[in-house]
């Protein structure tokens, strides 16, 4: 763990700064080359550090290999369900992986101050799936993500995730579908609802408009 953490002090705050804190998605305007890395480099280097190879660290996470390495060389963006189990195959901290060191117990993230981050299906970028917000950046051994999510009007549903931990969603409005295993349920601006990540879920907007929701994802 000692290794872990000389790592994590090596990443420079301002280059930190250039990636969004999400990381399912990517700058939705002034996204360069350089400034998507940190998750696949990250990644490397804990699991070299450790030891593990890139089969071993596949198969304890159950994602495919060939995924992996795309992650690792910066091909594309892992969602946060595939952070979750790389996180608990690696036996380290969801925030570890997302983001540098901070020294500080706590994050307070000003209004002003947050950045949308887009998630898109099959890289579209032309097509944006949602928008996320990050409310819970900076404290490196956090169990908890905290999003504000925009589903826009007329939205697809995501795949099925499923990973370790728990969450909850309360709709800020508008309304959506959030579909849990072979059920749905349709949710509206005041509702809410909490369920086992483990079960398969996606969510999407419905009802005509955009809607808004507030996630929390604990990830133990």
């Amino acid at each position: 763990m000692k290794e872990v953490t000389a790592m994590r002090t090596q990443v420079k705050s301002e280059d930190y700064q250039n990636y969004l804190d999400d990381l399912t998605g990517y700058y939705s305007q002034q996204e360069k080359a350089e400034e998507k890395t940190f998750i696949g480099e990250r990644l490397k280097k804990i699991r070299e550090m450790q030891g593990i190879s890139l089969e071993k660290l596949a198969r304890l996470a159950g994602v495919e290999e060939r995924y992996l390495r795309e992650i690792e060389n910066v091909k594309v963006f892992p969602d946060l369900g595939t952070i979750i189990r790389l996180s608990k195959a690696l036996r380290v901290a969801t925030g570890i992986i997302l983001d540098e060191e901070s020294g500080f117990s706590y994050s307070v993230i000003r209004r002003e101050d947050r950045r949308d981050t887009r998630r898109t299906p099959s890289g579209n970028r032309d097509n944006p799936q949602y928008l996320y917000q990050s409310l819970s950046t900076g404290v490196v051994s956090r169990h908890m993500e905290s999003f504000i999510v925009t589903l826009p009007a007329g939205g697809t549903a995501d795949e099925l995730s499923s990973h370790e931990g728990e969450e909850f969603l309360y709709v800020l409005e508008g309304e959506i579908t959030i579909r849990l295993g072979k059920k749905e349920e349709i949710l509206r601006e005041g509702d809410s609802i909490y369920y086992l990540s483990t079960v398969p879920h996606s969510l999407k907007s419905s009802g005509g408009g955009q809607a808004q929701v507030l996630a929390v994802v604990y990830t133990g």
